[in-house]
């Protein structure tokens, strides 16, 4: 019998015993009966029909679950893993410490513990398509356009065989429950699963964390703002770095995607490699006693990267923060990356180099020989010009290729907090001072600034916020000194001016000279005209406006520039052809004390964006600027001079860039 024709039933009863009850006839006994019977029989058939309801609701979320279940990533051992949960019992401490740090929650499945977004029947359109998201109860849904056939229709653009093309409005819409989260320091996205195979498509949504609000996924990246979003797959993208024990896999029967994972995130054996031989080897209480005894050796069983040459420490992080080029792309397919910790990553993995740094083995020479699509990894020099890659960076630094330093030089995953992941043992400048002390034992005479200050500190100047990604600018690993030279020819903003915003590149060159007795480079009129960072967001492309905008942000650039001439500079880039640069520019204008509680709006609605910028520009109140005022391009009364504003945007550099992040 079904539900509907149980609860039919028991309502006829009970309103049968009702009505009986309440008529009072000469039949008064019968009544009495019948009407108490009535009530009790229905009570008993709604509660069993509650009941059943109950359990049928649970049955129905636990088929949902195994349903969803069977669309992702299967996790558990594999080839030599056994996950971080046989970790915890013999090192409580170091576990709980990667427990708490962001590498753990790289990966997660969805539910209401580990979900940041707000999934409250939110309504948006991105690319013209509404989408709808729902919560419902400890499930997370999404209305959209299919992604199978945006998938497929991509196919048919790129001429695959049996695909064909369609019209946009006959695109179909589907619900689909959201299964896995990537992100939850900086933004957060969601994958939904396709209908072949454990393939996970990205929803076109991302949570800022910082501004609690959603943006266009696209909106996050330095891409073609006029592109469509792009349908990525998990897959074959993000499996390679944001779990552990990946493999993107392929069913030999359907020929369909079939991926697993030792763990979601980051875990344990990322950085120590597959456990599996050490879990067995020190399932004896006497081994492991005895391997905690001050003389005994390493263990052989395990990985520990701190006691690595150089090269192999380095490479334990740099298999994630490196530029990795898939050589060999159906071996990576069935097996995933050969590299192990310990091991050698460069020939199954090989690192992609600029050629100014030699002649990179196993980079294809169609790679080495796109012009256009290494720019968008490197600056014109081969500095790495993207964050998430500071292996890159540091695999090319004297520090690193002569003074044998390491990514644990400054970093712990288990001795530092979660945030930047600094070494608690080494604060401030004491992970370059320990192999500089001379340095250190009079930081002024190296520095040229206050020892206290800012311009004092060794990151300042060697390694300054020159690298791009995640909406911010982050500090570049390739450790260098400040080059107004090097800014002249590859246009890659040094530290001097990255702190001194109302400072020219002449300034710079003048000073840099007195200290070093290097000869200047000879200076074209605008770099002795006009300062480095108006120079910069006014014709600058567009990796370097999104620098100068995220640098215009920080505190300390702030209070030696004088906030009051940055402004018009930030409300000016809220109308930059690029999402991600007016967002990190509002973001930017948000620090400064006078606009902290302007509230967050999005930066790609152009709306929000006017009712953002009306508000900055009724609490600003401009201030006659000073003797630097020209090279702001600023006017007499602290606004933008905006003829000469005009004349550098009329020579802005328009080419579209996609950073590989």
């Amino acid at each position: 019998m079904s539900l509907e024709w149980i609860l039919y039933l028991s309502t006829c009863l009970v309103t049968a015993g009702t009505v009986a009850w309440a008529h009072r006839d000469g039949r008064r006994s019968r009544v009495r009966i019948l009407g108490p019977l009535g009530l009790v029989l229905g009570g008993v058939l709604v509660s069993g029909a509650v009941a059943w309801s109950w359990q049928g609701g649970r049955a129905a979320a636990r088929v949902a679950e195994s349903t969803l279940a069977t669309k992702l990533p299967r996790q558990g051992p594999h080839l030599g893993y056994v996950s971080s949960d046989q970790c915890a019992a013999c090192h409580p401490g170091p576990h709980q410490s990667w427990h708490d740090s962001f590498h753990r929650r790289m990966t997660q499945r969805v539910e209401p513990e580990t979900v940041l977004g707000d999934f409250e029947n939110r309504e948006f359109k991105v690319d013209g398509h509404p989408i709808r998201l729902e919560r419902r109860g400890r499930e997370y849904w999404v209305e959209m356009v299919d992604p199978d056939w945006t998938h497929d229709q991509a196919r048919a653009r790129a001429g695959w065989v049996g695909y064909r093309l369609q019209d946009a409005g006959q695109a179909p819409r589907v619900w689909k429950r959201i299964g896995l989260a990537t992100g939850s320091h900086n933004f957060q996205t969601y994958w939904v699963p396709s209908r072949h195979g454990n393939l996970q498509f990205a929803l076109p949504l991302a949570w800022l964390v910082e501004e609690r609000r959603w943006i266009p996924r696209k909106d996050t990246f330095i891409r073609d703002p006029h592109a469509p979003s792009p349908n990525q797959i998990w897959n074959l993208n993000c499996i390679q770095c944001h779990v552990t024990g990946g493999v993107p896999g392929r069913d030999p029967r359907s020929g369909l995607l079939d991926s697993r994972v030792a763990d979601f995130g980051i875990s344990c054996e990322a950085c120590h490699g597959p456990g599996e031989a050490h879990v067995q080897a020190n399932r004896s209480p006497l081994r492991r006693y005895l391997r905690q005894l001050r003389w005994a050796a390493p263990d052989p069983t395990i990985v520990n990267p701190s006691r690595l040459p150089p090269r192999a420490s380095t490479q334990v992080c740099g298999q994630c923060h490196g530029m990795k080029f898939v050589h060999g792309f159906e071996g990576y397919l069935e097996s995933g990356f050969a590299f192990r910790p310990g091991g050698e990553m460069e020939p199954a993995t090989p690192l992609l180099r600029h050629p100014r740094f030699g002649d990179p083995q196993g980079i294809p020479t169609e790679i080495l020989g796109n012009k256009e699509f290494l720019s968008n990894i490197f600056w014109p020099d081969g500095m790495i010009r993207v964050t998430g890659r500071e292996y890159s960076g540091l695999r090319e630094s004297a520090c690193h290729l002569k003074g044998g330093m390491t990514c644990l030089s400054c970093h712990s995953m288990h001795n530092a907090p979660p945030d930047d992941q600094l070494r608690r043992d080494r604060p401030g400048d004491q992970s370059c001072l320990q192999c500089h002390p001379a340095i250190g034992a009079d930081i002024a005479a190296h520095t040229h600034h206050a020892p206290h200050s800012s311009g004092s500190r060794c990151v300042s100047c060697h390694m300054p916020h020159a690298t791009y990604g995640l909406l911010k600018a982050v500090r570049n690993h390739y450790i260098d000194s400040p080059s107004a030279r090097s800014t002249l020819e590859t246009g890659r903003p040094n530290a001097c001016n990255l702190c001194h915003l109302d400072r020219t590149l002449e300034w710079t060159a003048r000073h840099l000279e007195s200290w070093t007795r290097r000869q200047a480079p000879a200076m074209p009129d605008e770099h002795r005209s006009v300062s480095l960072a108006a120079l910069l967001m006014a014709r600058g492309d567009v990796a370097q406006r999104a620098l100068l905008a995220a640098n215009l942000g920080d505190p300390d650039a702030r209070a030696v520039s004088g906030e009051a001439t940055l402004v018009p500079h930030l409300v000016e880039l809220l109308d930059d052809p690029y999402p991600a640069v007016r967002e990190i520019a509002a973001r930017s204008l948000r620090s400064f004390p006078a606009f902290r509680e302007v509230p967050s709006e999005p930066m790609g609605e152009e709306s929000s964006r006017l009712r953002f910028r009306s508000r900055i520009e009724a609490l600003w109140k401009p201030v006659p600027p000073g003797p630097r005022a020209a090279a702001q391009l600023l006017a007499p009364d602290g606004r933008l001079d905006h003829q000469r504003h005009g004349e550098l945007l009329r020579r802005r550099d328009h080419r579209i860039m996609d950073l590989i992040e």
